[in-house]
C-alpha cells in the first residue's frame, strides 16, 4: 500500500551522529520498497549497513534544491529509480527487533569483516558522537 502512494522516504536524525543509523531506515523505507533519502550518520557509515546502491544521501548534494532536482529526476524515470532497488536479488533484510540480544550475538558469531573495533574513551566516544558531523549545506 504505502508503494503504491510514494516514492521516497525522508530518514532524517533528529543529530547528525557518527555511527548511528535509525531502525526506521529498514523497517519504514527498504522493507516497503521506498528510496530512503538519509540525513544523520556519513555515506561511508550507510554504505557499511545499507545494502550497496540503496539510499540517497543528502550530502551527495550541493543543496536541497539540487536534491530536489534529482528527486523530481527519479520521479519521472522509472528506470533510474529502479536501479535503486537491484540490491533485493542479491540479500534480505533481517528484522531482530524481537530479540535485539539475539542480533548481537549472532553478529559476534558470524560478522569478520569489521574486525576488532578499541574504544579508548567511551565515555568521550559515547557523549560527543554527535558534535563532529557537519551538515553540507549551509541553512
Amino acid at each position: 500500500m504505502i508503494r503504491e502512494n510514494y516514492k521516497f522516504y525522508l530518514s532524517f536524525e533528529n543529530s547528525l551522529c557518527s555511527e548511528y543509523i535509525t531502525e526506521k531506515l529498514y523497517k519504514n523505507s527498504l522493507k516497503n520498497d521506498l528510496l530512503p533519502i538519509v540525513m544523520g550518520a556519513s555515506i561511508e557509515e550507510y554504505e557499511r549497513v545499507a545494502p550497496p546502491y540503496s539510499f540517497i544521501h543528502v550530502d551527495q548534494f550541493e543543496s536541497p534544491g539540487k536534491l530536489a532536482d534529482y528527486l523530481k529526476y527519479l520521479d519521472k524515470n522509472d528506470t533510474a529509480y529502479n536501479e535503486y532497488f537491484a540490491w533485493h536479488g542479491h540479500g534480505i533484510i533481517h528484522d531482530y527487533d524481537a530479540q535485539p540480544q539475539c542480533a548481537m550475538c549472532l553478529l559476534g558469531h558470524t560478522s569478520h569483516s569489521f574486525g576488532p573495533y578499541w574504544v579508548p574513551r567511551v565515555a568521550r566516544w559515547w557523549n560527543d558522537g554527535c558534535n563532529g558531523r557537519k551538515l553540507r549545506w549551509n541553512p
